[in-house]
C-alpha cells in the first residue's frame, strides 16, 4: 500500500503543480506496485484523511451569515482566505492556493485514478459486488467534489443561462496535461447527476461505514444537486427513495442538551441521521475563541425548539458558540443525513403543489426537535406560507454544514426569498446583495495562469 501511495503523491503533485525537479525525476523501479486489484483501489477511496476530511466548504463557511466576528478578532486574522473572505473582497487570496481548490481537485484525481482501474478489471461472479462497490463509490467521490466546486466557483444553476454560464473544470481523466477548459455550468451540473445516478445503482444499501458511500448517500447528493437545479419533481424524487431507504430521525428529547458537544465523536456511527459523512475544519476564524452566532438565527428558535440550547452554548460576553456539529467536535459536519432529506422532499413537495404530504415530511423532523409538551404540528394550507416556514427550518437545522451559502445563493434567484448579507467591520459596512458577482468566488490565481482559464468576474 505504500507504493500505492508513492504514486498518488507523484500524480497528485503533478496536478497541482506543486512537484520540485527532484520528485519529479524519481525513477519508480520495476518492483514498485501499481494498483490493479479492486482492494487496492477500494484501499484508496477508504483513506478517509484524504476523502473525507478537509471537504471544500470552507470559503462558503466563511461567507455566508451563520456568525460574525469582533473586529478585534478580525483584524488579528492572518489567513487572506479567511479575513478577506469575510468581507467578500475583489482580492480574497492574496496570490496563495486556494485549499477547497486544490483539495476538490485531488480527491477528483483518485477517483478517475479509481475508474481507469476498474475500467482494466473484468470481474468475476465472485468479485462482481466489490466491483460495483468500487466503481460507484468512485463515482460518488468525484460527484461529490465537482459539486462542491461548483457551489464556490460558478454560478448558481439557473435554466435560463445554464448553457452559457461559465461551469468548473470537469476532470473525468488522470492525464492531468489534457485541457479542459471550464465548459459550462449546464455540463458541470450534467455530470455531477449522470455519475450519481450510475453511482446508485451500484452503490450497496448499506456501507461498512458511514465514511463510505452508499445507495441512500448517492440518492441524497441528487436530491441536493437536483433541488440547485430547480427541477423539484426530480428532487423530490430522490429525496423520497432516500428516506425509504435510511428514514431514522434523531429525538431531540432524548438527548442531555447540556454537553459541551451535543453528538459523540465517532464518525457518524451511532448518529442514525448520518448518511455519509465527511467534515471540515472549523478554521480560525470560526473557532471558538471568535465565533458569534448570528443574533438573527439564534432569535429564529421558538420556545420549546431543543436545537437552541443543543446546538448553542453560551460562554459568557454575550457569545454562543456552535456545538451542534454532527462530527461530534469543533470541526463542522459537511455530510449528508436524512434531516436534510425531509426538508428537500418537504420543499420539492409544496413547490409542486402537494401541501399534505409537504406538511407531513416537515412536521415528522419538528417533532423531533421539539419539546414533545410545546410541540404543535404545522397546520397551514397556505402554499407560500409553508414554503417560508420550511425555508426558514432549513436555516434552523442545517447549520454551519456549508449549506447555507448554497441556500443562498439558489434563493437569490426568487425576489421573495431574496438576502443581503452585511458586515460591520472596523466601522466599515459591508454588503452582499442579491446579483452580485461576489455570490462566485475567484477561481484560483495560479490556477487562472496554469490552466489559461477565465476568472470570474467580482
Amino acid at each position: 500500500m505504500n507504493d500505492i501511495k508513492t504514486l498518488i503523491a507523484l500524480i497528485a503533485c503533478l496536478a497541482l503543480g506543486a512537484c520540485g525537479k527532484e520528485f519529479l525525476e524519481v525513477k519508480r523501479s520495476k518492483s514498485q506496485a501499481v494498483p490493479a486489484e479492486i482492494s487496492d483501489f477500494q484501499g484508496i477511496l477508504d483513506n478517509w484523511r484524504e476523502m473525507n476530511s478537509s471537504s471544500s466548504h470552507r470559503l462558503g463557511i466563511v461567507g455566508a451569515d451563520e456568525y460574525y466576528v469582533a473586529d478585534n478578532h478580525w483584524r488579528a486574522l492572518s489567513d487572506p482566505y479567511e479575513k478577506n473572505g469575510y468581507i467578500w473582497a475583489d482580492d480574497v487570496y492574496e496570490g496563495k492556493e486556494v485549499d477547497d481548490w486544490n483539495a476538490a481537485y485531488y480527491r477528483i484525481l483518485l477517483a478517475n485514478m479509481v475508474l481507469e482501474g476498474t475500467d482494466n478489471i473484468q470481474p468475476s461472479p465472485a468479485e462482481q459486488e466489490a466491483w460495483d462497490k468500487v466503481r460507484g463509490s468512485a463515482l460518488f467521490f468525484r460527484a461529490w467534489n465537482h459539486y462542491q466546486l461548483a457551489q464556490l466557483f460558478c454560478k448558481p444553476y439557473d435554466p435560463a443561462t445554464a448553457s452559457e454560464d461559465m461551469g468548473i473544470p470537469l476532470r473525468l481523466q488522470t492525464d492531468v496535461t489534457r485541457s479542459v477548459g471550464r465548459g459550462t455550468v449546464e455540463a458541470t451540473y450534467s455530470q455531477i447527476v449522470q455519475d450519481l445516478k450510475e453511482a446508485a445503482e451500484l452503490l450497496p444499501v448499506e456501507s461498512l461505514n458511514k465514511m463510505q458511500p452508499s445507495r441512500p448517500a448517492a440518492c441524497a447528493l441528487l436530491a441536493r444537486a437536483l433541488l440547485n437545479m430547480g427541477d423539484y419533481a426530480q428532487a423530490g424524487e430522490y429525496a423520497g427513495m432516500c428516506l425509504s431507504l435510511r428514514d431514522e430521525l434523531v429525538d431531540f428529547n432524548r438527548l442531555d442538551l447540556t454537553t459541551n458537544q451535543l453528538f459523540v465523536s465517532d464518525y457518524g456511527a451511532s448518529n442514525p441521521e448520518v448518511l455519509f459523512f465527511c467534515f471540515a475544519a472549523s478554521g480560525t476564524i470560526t473557532s471558538n475563541s471568535r465565533f458569534h452566532a448570528d443574533s438573527v438565527l439564534l432569535d429564529m428558535y421558538a420556545p420549546g425548539d431543543h436545537r437552541l440550547s443543543g446546538y448553542f452554548r453560551d460562554i459568557g460576553g454575550g457569545r454562543q458558540v456552535f456545538k451542534g456539529s454532527y462530527q461530534g467536535g469543533t470541526s463542522f459536519f459537511t455530510g449528508l443525513a436524512t434531516d436534510e432529506m425531509y426538508l428537500i422532499a418537504a420543499e420539492c413537495q409544496v413547490r409542486n403543489g402537494n401541501i399534505p404530504d409537504a406538511r407531513n415530511y416537515l412536521n415528522t423532523l419538528l417533532e423531533h426537535r421539539y419539546d414533545a409538551s410545546l410541540f404543535s404540528p404545522v397546520s397551514t394550507g397556505d402554499r407560500g406560507q409553508l414554503l417560508r416556514i420550511i425555508l426558514d427550518e432549513r436555516h434552523r437545522e442545517l447549520v454551519l454544514r456549508g449549506l447555507r451559502w448554497e441556500d443562498l445563493r439558489r434563493l437569490n434567484k426568487e425576489p421573495e426569498y431574496a438576502t443581503s448579507v452585511v458586515r460591520e467591520v472596523m466601522a466599515t459596512r459591508y454588503e452582499l446583495p442579491p446579483g452580485s458577482p461576489r455570490w462566485v468566488w475567484p477561481i484560483p490565481d495560479n490556477e487562472v495562469d496554469l490552466a489559461d482559464i477565465p476568472q470570474n468576474d467580482r
